[in-house]
């Protein structure tokens, strides 16, 4: 591709700076992106891209072109948002706010809209003044993890293809009319759960008692806060599983109840005083049904995890195998 002298040597004068702006803005965001669990991307534009833009006729001058170097951060949902603008207005000078549906688009359009910041970098409280590099202004895309598939999926496909076809660009666009409905299912989780008819079933059912069951022990005082599970679903579902190792011929509901007969009489037994702080619930669950006789090696197919300390306070699982193996 042919491009214009005066593009080349305005891209010339910036490009030294680009890749080291590239790394100073990773420095800030990438840290601040893995304590949130967001995923993070990042391009400088090159040469060629640059000279498309400005043939596109969209910019006045060239400062107006604000995506030099460019990020994405990828959010669960729009939920958090807000909470990523905050952050990028509080470490970087900003140019400007471009929010999501902040453009005029006809309702039976679907095309690229994510939320932008528009920024530069502050200059070091000791320098003089602005340095080369706090210039440049830099973009970055708060996308959420819909967005961010339909855009990296049919970017190439689509709108940057040597072929120009009215079926793809209009597959593109169903494609990002999904992808929006589905941030709006998310943001609306629970209240559209709740339109959807339930149908029976009993093992989820039988989780659900399980929960409940271990809910309001901890609400009684039987079980210190700090052994409850972070994460309620995967718990029940592993407590479930192991009562189902156990008993594979007894009905869900059964699970449910026998686990909770078990580890109401063990909880008892202790007094939430002598519960010991260094198991997980999980390893007391497992204990208890062990007391109880529930618990007969060996389970197919599943490695309990059975530490030193547990054998140490239950000596019934000393012996137990086969159980999860630290050495392999």
């Amino acid at each position: 591709m042919i491009t214009p002298a005066e593009i080349n040597a305005r891209y010339v004068d910036v490009e030294p700076y680009l890749r080291p702006l590239q790394r100073y803005l990773d420095s800030t965001l990438s840290p601040y992106c893995d304590d949130q669990g967001f995923a993070v991307v990042s391009r400088v534009k090159t040469l060629e891209s640059v000279a498309e833009k400005i043939e596109s006729g969209r910019y006045s001058n060239w400062m107006e072109i604000d995506d030099l170097v460019a990020f994405a951060i990828v959010i669960p949902t729009l939920a958090e948002e807000n909470s990523v603008i905050e952050f990028l207005r509080k470490h970087f000078r900003t140019v400007a706010v471009k929010h999501r549906g902040g453009s005029q688009k006809a309702p039976e359009v679907f095309r690229f809209d994510s939320t932008r910041f528009m920024g530069r970098l502050q200059p070091p409280p000791e320098s003089e003044g602005e340095r080369p590099i706090d210039r440049i202004p830099f973009e970055v895309q708060v996308r959420t993890a819909f967005d961010h598939a339909w855009n990296v999926t049919t970017h190439a496909l689509a709108y940057k293809s040597a072929v120009i076809d009215w079926k793809q660009q209009r597959l593109a666009a169903e494609l990002k009319a999904t992808a929006e409905k589905m941030d709006l299912l998310i943001m609306a989780f629970q209240e559209a759960s709740l339109k959807i008819p339930e149908s029976p079933w009993p093992i989820i059912q039988a989780k659900k008692e399980i929960h409940q069951f271990y809910a309001e022990a901890a609400e009684q005082g039987l079980i210190p806060r700090e052994l409850l599970p972070k994460d309620w679903t995967r718990f029940t579902d592993n407590v479930f599983d192991l009562g189902m190792r156990c008993h594979q011929r007894l009905a869900p509901e059964e699970i449910a109840s026998t686990v909770a007969h078990a580890v109401r009489a063990e909880l008892a037994a202790l007094g939430v005083e002598k519960i010991p702080r260094s198991l997980s619930l999980w390893q007391i669950t497992l204990a208890s049904m062990s007391k109880a006789g529930l618990l007969k090696a060996p389970l197919r197919r599943h490695w309990p995890l059975i530490t030193p300390e547990l054998e140490s306070l239950y000596p019934g699982l000393k012996d137990f195998k086969p159980r999860f193996d630290f050495g392999a």
